[in-house]
């Protein structure tokens, strides 16, 4: 009996945080993972050792404008891959008036720009075969957050974006879904002072900050098979914050 071929999933921003999380995952279901970032990880190094033949990794930084280019041509999208996860992501914390015209051009280019770019060329290899589309948005795209707009403007037009790919690929068998994820226990979190995060964690229905498995198991649900009929929305997985 003949082997199924393993699917192939695209990562962005896999060497650390929720992307690393969301790797881990799909490595130890047996898929094969393409990521790239802007540097690699000790932990993406170890994970690295771990799969050789399932885990192919790019050093790509999307602040560069040829970002998707090249990795497109790197790794051979267009051949196809069966699942894309846009995760990679900055941020830019500080009054609009106060942020610089560059760090607002930059934000842009990560958060938003590049996805965009990128899922075009993926979505090239997938319109023979069907696949999903996750796009890693925020609950900041939903509700203003003083301090984060640039970075609000970005996950809000992410969303937008995941719609419209739903209506424009579905009849090719692709599905494009946004996770929205809320305050996480992540790298960036540890900078929060104690004040903050008890009233982050007050404001939650649930009493709690969020985990990267929490979000790792949507996002798993949304790149397989059981999620075959969801397409076009957003799942939103903040603990109850926007409730």
């Amino acid at each position: 009996m003949k082997d199924t071929p393993s699917k192939r999933i695209l990562v962005t921003g896999g060497s650390r945080g929720l992307g690393l999380a969301i790797c881990q995952c799909l490595l130890a279901d047996g898929l094969e993972v393409i990521t790239a970032s802007r540097r690699p990880s000790p932990q993406l190094t170890a994970l690295r050792s771990s799969y050789p033949r399932q885990l192919e990794y790019y050093t790509i930084d999307f602040a560069d404008v040829t970002a998707a280019s090249t990795l497109a041509q790197s790794a051979r999208l267009l051949e196809g891959v069966d699942g894309f996860v846009a995760n990679a992501a900055i941020g830019t914390e500080g009054l609009l008036t106060l942020t610089s015209e560059c760090a607002l051009r930059e934000c842009v280019q990560v958060n938003l720009t590049a996805p965009m770019l990128l899922a075009r060329e993926v979505i090239k290899g997938m319109l023979n075969r069907g696949g999903s589309l996750v796009f890693i948005a925020s609950v900041a795209a939903r509700t203003g957050l003083s301090g984060l707009a640039a970075y609000s403007a970005t996950k809000g037009g992410l969303v937008s974006f995941s719609r419209a790919l739903a209506r424009e690929y579905g009849s090719k068998g692709i599905r494009s879904n946004a996770v929205l994820p809320g305050f996480l226990e992540t790298e960036m979190s540890d900078s929060l002072g104690e004040e903050d995060r008890q009233r982050l964690t007050r404001r939650t229905a649930l009493k709690r900050l969020g985990t990267v498995e929490d979000v790792v198991s949507v996002v798993t649900f949304l790149l397989s098979d059981a999620a075959r009929y969801v397409t076009g929305t957003e799942v939103v997985v903040d603990g109850g914050l926007t409730a």
